[in-house]
C-alpha cells in the first residue's frame, strides 16, 4: 500500500512575497497620484483662507467687535479689538485661530482700500458690516491666488494666470 497523500494548506512563501511586492506597488502609485500638486495646495488654501476671513467679517458683525487680521507671510493671525481701541489675539476661536501656511506657500502681497500693506498690518473687519475693500496674493512657485474682499466682506478667490 502507498502512503496517504499529505494535504497542503496556506501559501508559500513565494507566494506570500509576490503579493506584498504587488501591494508595495499598487500603494506607491496611489501615494504618487494622491500627493496634491502646489497648484493644488495654491487652490485649497486660498479658498480655505477666503472662507476663514469672511468668518472674520461674520464675527465682527456678530460680536459687535472690530476683527482683525494679520500676516508674517508665513501664516496668519486674528485679532479683537477691545474697548480701549487695544488689540488682543485671539488664540483659542475654533476657526479664527493662528494658521501656519504649509509648504512652501506665501502670502507675498496685501492691500487695503488700494494701499500697499506691509506683512504684520492688520486688514480690518469692521461690526458695522462695512469694510475697506481689500486683497491677498498667496504663490507657491508660478502659481498664483489672488483673494479680493469687498466693502461688505465677501471675499473671492481666483487664480491669477500668468502672461502670455
Amino acid at each position: 500500500m502507498s502512503a496517504p497523500r499529505r494535504l497542503t494548506r496556506g501559501f508559500t512563501l513565494i507566494e506570500i512575497l509576490v503579493t506584498l511586492a504587488l501591494i508595495g506597488i499598487i500603494l506607491g502609485l496611489a501615494v504618487i497620484k494622491l500627493g496634491q500638486s502646489d497648484g493644488q495646495i495654491a487652490e485649497r488654501e486660498a479658498n480655505r483662507l477666503a472662507a476663514v476671513l469672511e468668518d472674520a467679517r461674520d464675527e465682527a458683525i456678530a460680536g459687535g467687535r472690530t476683527v482683525g487680521w494679520s500676516t508674517d507671510g508665513h501664516g496668519y493671525q486674528f485679532w479683537v479689538q477691545d474697548d480701549q481701541n487695544n488689540w488682543q489675539a485671539i488664540p483659542n476661536h475654533e476657526v479664527l485661530k493662528p494658521y501656519e501656511l504649509p509648504g512652501d506657500l506665501r502670502i507675498t502681497r496685501q492691500t487695503a482700500n488700494l494701499r500697499e500693506l506691509r506683512l504684520g498690518e492688520r486688514i480690518v473687519f469692521e461690526a458695522s458690516g462695512v469694510n475697506q475693500p481689500f486683497t491677498v496674493e498667496l504663490e507657491v512657485g508660478s502659481n498664483q491666488w489672488l483673494l479680493e474682499g469687498d466693502v461688505m466682506g465677501r471675499v473671492n478667490a481666483h487664480k491669477v494666470e500668468p502672461n502670455a
